[in-house]
């Protein structure tokens, strides 16, 4: 049971990450960085702000890949025409 894999997880996965950028995205967490700190010669808000945007974007990416033991189990499993 350790390997199976839980149905629906990609679904778990974009709806936690639905609300963690929902709630990162909201003007009181933004304006706790709107500070006059430069960072690398930017404004501290937008390089928070970029750098969430690109985590976002970044668990886009994992959690839209197929997984290897999900294509294991689609190659193996029987289409309609291969019954016979």
């Amino acid at each position: 049971m350790a390997g199976m894999k839980r149905a629906g997880r990609k679904t778990e996965w974009s709806i936690t990450l639905f609300c963690f950028g929902l709630l990162a995205f909201t003007p009181p967490i933004l304006t706790m960085f709107d500070k006059p700190t430069m960072v690398f010669g930017f404004p501290l808000m937008y390089v928070v702000m970029f750098g969430l945007w690109g985590f976002v974007i970044l668990a886009i990416g994992i959690g839209a890949r197929r997984s290897r033991l999900l294509d294991a189990e689609e190659e193996a499993a029987p289409r309609d025409g291969d019954r016979w």
